[in-house]
């Protein structure tokens, strides 16, 4: 597999030979996520599109300090599915002339406080997740970022199925556990 780290540094840099090699390594994988999130063939086509285009826009945004590449791709692919999910589910009569003044969307960017909040339950769950075991982190990454089901994660660990789920539901707990002595 290329290195997806400089193919994202590239792309991010505008170069389109980078991003169809990216496009190329990845595709599989994001068509996975795409079809096990939304059941559909044609949703799925649509969203892969939309999180590729995501992708060439936002490449600059990507941190290697912060995790792999292909796991930043992956949340990129999966909160596009994600997106499309909400909005289907939305009542299609609602829209923003019918929003309320206070509740237009320039009101609602975040201000300091929220962006500081914010940081400030990222870093808190960033350390709680780096207090969990290498093999529990390792299995909550897989599964929730790159969406992989508990029976890939069984075979692809040489793993019984219920050990599989058994360590993602402690992990869970235990981040729970940390998260609420937090507040």
């Amino acid at each position: 597999m290329p290195d997806l780290q400089r193919l994202l540094a590239f792309s991010a840099l505008g170069d389109r030979d980078a991003f169809a090699q990216l496009y190329e390594a990845t595709r599989r994988r994001a068509w996975a996520i795409c079809l096990r999130l939304l059941r559909d063939p044609a949703q799925a086509e649509d969203a892969m599109q939309d999180a590729y285009v995501k992708v060439w826009h936002q490449a600059r945004r990507y941190r290697p300090a912060l995790g792999a590449a292909e796991a930043w791709l992956a949340a990129v692919v999966r909160n596009t599915c994600l997106d499309r999910i909400r909005a289907s589910r939305r009542d299609p009569a609602e829209s923003l002339d019918q929003l309320p003044e206070q509740a237009q969307p320039h009101d609602s960017a975040p201000g300091p406080e929220q962006r500081l909040q914010a940081s400030l339950s990222q870093r808190r769950l960033q350390q709680c997740f780096d207090q969990l075991q290498p093999r529990q982190r390792e299995l909550l990454s897989d599964s929730y970022i790159l969406g992989l089901s508990h029976a890939e994660l069984s075979a692809r660990r040489g793993l019984a199925l219920g050990t599989v789920k058994t360590l993602i539901r402690r992990s869970v707990l235990a981040l729970r556990e940390c998260l609420a002595g937090a507040a």
